[in-house]
């Protein structure tokens, strides 16, 4: 069961994704040999392309520069399948970026994000495309937007018509952003370090009811290669173990959260989530942050790959 063509619209953070992993242990203050590659990245354009490889009609709200970096971006994210037809070209500004340092076995060792241009995305700039994100079958923000971007869209999404609003954290630094009443908030995606940095607490069942006493309906907690937790109708915590991969399959981590918030979406956009639950589409979504790490692409291209999808 689907919600016909009505589309998935994401807004947030697109990059370009460098990655390097170095050769042999990691020597600080020293220079380390690495491999190096270059892809495009940003958590809502990674959100809408694994969802565009699905079939998902969805349309790309975010900001790059008028460089070639922005126009490669746009051009790749045209090419998977995504309306980038309203995202923001800034002149004089350098589209953003994410630089990773990969460990030998794949794991991040350090992240470096230059995301200023976010800090473009607005209020106002989010009133420009206020129809559209009320005609959404779901609207996926992810926190990269300015606190008062985030306030504005979750507020709307307490009214009665709105579409669902999912929310997809990026950092511990970032959680600051989320404003303190979330009702409305459909879903909310984070790992266990940033609902730590959110609620002050390491207790991820009292970090979760926080959360939903502030407002989110459901919750995902991401544990990395242990798999997930998720909030049942009840309020209850279940928790999922993720596939095994084996330590030399590992190719990179980065999109693999990525991945696995798609494939939350994709659930809430088939209505698989409204008949069953959400266990058996974190399932699906586990797998494909399984076949993400395998990956030396931050989104896996290969559609066929991915396990089916659960209805």
């Amino acid at each position: 069961m689907t919600v016909g063509t009505r589309s998935v619209v994401c807004l947030g953070g697109a990059n370009v994704d460098r990655k390097l992993r170095v050769a042999a242990p990691m020597r600080p203050g020293s220079s380390n040999p690495a491999t190096a590659r270059e892809t495009f990245g940003g958590v809502a354009r990674n959100v809408a392309e694994n969802l565009a490889r699905c079939g998902v009609p969805v349309q790309l709200l975010s900001a790059v520069g008028q460089d070639a970096a922005g126009r490669a971006l746009l051009d790749g994210a045209a090419h998977a399948g995504i309306d980038v037809h309203a995202v923001q070209s800034i002149d004089g500004a350098l589209t953003g970026s994410y630089t990773a340092v990969l460990d030998t076995d794949g794991s991040l060792f350090v992240a470096l994000a230059h995301m200023d241009l976010c800090e473009q995305l607005t209020p106002d700039w989010l009133a420009q495309h206020a129809d559209v994100c009320r005609g959404a079958a779901l609207v996926v923000a992810d926190l990269n937007l300015p606190a008062a971007t985030l306030a504005v869209l979750v507020t709307a999404a307490a009214e009665a018509a709105a579409p669902p609003l999912v929310l997809v954290a990026v950092s511990e630094a970032k959680m600051a952003r989320l404003p303190p009443r979330l009702h409305g908030v459909r879903l909310l995606v984070l790992n266990r370090g940033e609902l730590a940095a959110w609620a002050d607490t390491d207790a991820l069942a009292d970090g979760v009811a926080r959360l939903r006493t502030a407002g989110v309906r459901d919750v995902v907690v991401t544990l990395g290669e242990a798999g997930l937790c998720h909030t049942t109708a009840a309020g209850e915590l279940v928790c999922l173990a993720a596939p095994s991969v084996p330590p030399e399959a590992v190719v990179d981590v980065t999109g693999a959260g990525d991945a696995l918030a798609a494939g939350l979406c994709h659930g809430l956009w088939t209505g698989a989530v409204a008949e069953q639950g959400w266990s058996r589409t974190c399932v699906h979504a586990l797998g494909r942050a399984a076949l993400t790490v395998q990956s030396a692409e931050t989104v896996v291209p290969d559609t066929e790959r991915f396990p089916p999808i659960p209805f």
